[in-house]
Parts: structure tokens; C-alpha cells; sequence
């Protein structure tokens, strides 16, 4: 093997394999050094891989742990207003049936003043209580109860005069990931659903009465529409609305309106918030508490 001798220094001799062991040396370092950087990416992103994941696992839990705090609050307030106590009634001309429970209003006034009554869905075993108030906001964030939660309440659009008395109610209520507040309301986009056996009515309480109404619609709507028209003037006003709405239906319902007195519109969120979930129902008759009371006083005189 030859020898290289450099120009300005005899003495300064550099092999041809020293020049290979440095190369070599020089190769070895840079991929170590590679080796190194790739290791430290590779923990850098684990560490940002496990931030994420706890803080997602922390949101996560911190809405489960606020939607179980939402439907705890739910729970108490209907064990304090309402009785389960089964009773069966009749209205108009339907057949008898089973309410599940009794409706006690001075305990919903007992524990907010911004009460009107409760809010019955048979179909959906959906049992909440209705507040109006002085804007449209504060209960979308707080419980009938007023407790800050991201149930809010159903809530009647404070514009509307006349409260449960107006001839066009409308009432509002999230559309929960849990299933709670109208969160099964989305299932009345079926028509199968729709016409399985007692699933085209809801019923509303308030004071001592309690209010049945027949869906006659079911349909997707903007958040800025004609379906948010309300205390109309006239009866007409309302039955050319009511007709309008039920041409809207995803299905067709069968029910008249044309002699409607009163409608009850429920709204709530689809399609990620950018456009509302609408039912409507037709009032159809209404008894009192006091029927309750003789009805099931009647059953057990029957039965002794």
C-alpha cells in the first residue's frame, strides 16, 4: 500500500487506511448522531402523544362527570314533583290510558318560580319540567333548578306571551350526546317510529291540568325560519301555520289541523347545530288532576 506524503511537511505522512478509519469514524458518528435525533423525536412525540391522550381522557371524564350531574339534578326534581303512583285517564274520545305518575306543580314553583309545568313524551319516557324566563340564554346553561350545567332546561321562547296559554308554544331543549333532555327526539325522523302504537302523542302538565297533543309533524328546519312564528292574532293565522308546517313533514302524518287551537312546537339541534329538529303537535283535549283522584278512587271502589 502506498503512502501519501503531504507537500508542506515531509515529516507528515497519512496513510490511505488511516484516511478509511477516519471516514469510517465519521460515517459511524453522523449516523449515532442520527440515531440519537430520532430518539429524542420519537420521545418528544410519546410525550405529546400522552398529553393529548390524558387531556382528551380529562375532557372526556369531566363531560361524563357533568352529564351525570345534569341527570342526577333531573332525577331529584322528579322525585319531588312527581308521584308515581300510576293513573289512568281518558281525553276526548281516545281510549283510556296509564300516566305513570302524578303531577305535583306547587313543588316544580317550590323549586324555581320560573316554572309552568312538566313536559310528558310517553314514546321517548321523557319527563321534564318547562321554565320561560326573560331571555332566550340562561337556560341553555342552567337546570330548571338554575344550577350551571350543559343540560339546560327546556324552556318556553320568552317572547311568547300568554306562557301556556298562547295558541303557538314554542319549546326549546338541547339535543344531549347522552340521550338526555330531547336527545331521543331525533327518533321521530322515522316514520316507523312515528306510527308504532301511542308514539304520536305528548302531553303537557300545568297547574292541574294535564294537555294532550297529537304530532302532526316532523321535519328538519333552519335556525332562522317561519316555523319560530308565534302569538298569532287569530285562529286562522295559526291553522294556515300549522298547515304550512305539516307540509314540511318528513312523513306524512295523517292529522288534520285544520281545526286546530292550539299548537306545541319542539325544537332542538341536529346535524352538528347547524340546522333544528322540529315536532309539532295539535291540542287535542285535556283533564285535571282532580279526574286523576275520582278515576283512581273508582278503580279501587271497582276492585273492593
Amino acid at each position: 500500500m502506498s503512502d501519501i506524503k503531504t507537500e508542506d511537511n515531509d515529516d507528515f505522512i497519512v496513510s490511505s487506511s488511516d484516511l478509511e478509519k477516519d471516514e469510517a469514524d465519521i460515517a459511524f458518528e453522523a449516523k449515532e448522531k442520527k440515531k440519537r435525533k430520532s430518539k429524542i423525536i420519537s420521545r418528544i412525540i410519546l410525550v405529546v402523544s400522552a398529553c393529548i391522550f390524558i387531556f382528551a381522557a380529562y375532557n372526556l371524564i369531566s363531560i361524563l362527570l357533568e352529564y351525570k350531574k345534569g341527570n342526577d339534578i333531573y332525577d331529584n326534581i322528579g322525585d319531588t314533583v312527581l308521584d308515581d303512583t300510576p293513573v289512568n285517564i281518558s281525553i276526548g274520545d281516545d281510549a283510556e290510558i296509564t300516566i305513570p305518575f302524578k303531577y305535583d306543580h306547587q313543588a316544580l314553583l317550590d323549586i324555581n318560580s320560573d316554572g309552568l309545568g312538566f313536559l310528558y313524551i310517553p314514546s321517548l319516557d321523557t319527563r321534564l319540567p318547562i321554565a320561560q324566563t326573560t331571555d332566550n340564554d340562561f337556560y341553555l346553561t342552567h337546570t330548571f333548578d338554575k344550577t350551571y350545567n350543559s343540560n339546560g332546561c327546556v324552556f318556553e321562547d320568552y317572547r311568547i306571551t300568554d306562557k301556556l296559554n298562547a295558541n303557538h308554544i314554542i319549546l326549546y331543549g338541547h339535543s344531549m350526546n347522552s340521550g338526555a333532555m330531547f336527545g331521543t327526539l331525533h327518533k321521530y325522523k322515522s316514520s316507523y317510529f312515528y306510527n308504532y302504537d301511542g308514539n304520536d302523542v305528548f302531553y303537557i302538565y300545568t297547574e292541574d291540568i294535564i294537555k294532550e297533543y297529537k304530532i302532526f309533524t316532523a321535519y328538519v328546519s333552519e335556525p332562522i325560519s317561519d316555523t319560530y312564528t308565534f302569538n298569532f292574532i287569530s285562529l286562522d293565522g295559526l291553522r294556515s301555520y300549522a298547515n304550512r308546517m305539516k307540509a314540511l313533514s318528513l312523513y306524512d302524518t295523517g292529522v288534520n289541523v285544520d281545526k286546530a287551537t292550539q299548537v306545541v312546537t319542539l325544537s332542538t339541534c341536529t346535524n352538528n347545530g347547524k340546522q333544528r329538529f322540529i315536532i309539532s303537535g295539535m291540542y287535542v283535549g285535556e283533564t285535571t288532576i282532580e279526574d286523576f283522584e275520582k278515576s283512581s278512587e273508582g278503580t279501587t271502589s271497582a276492585n273492593n
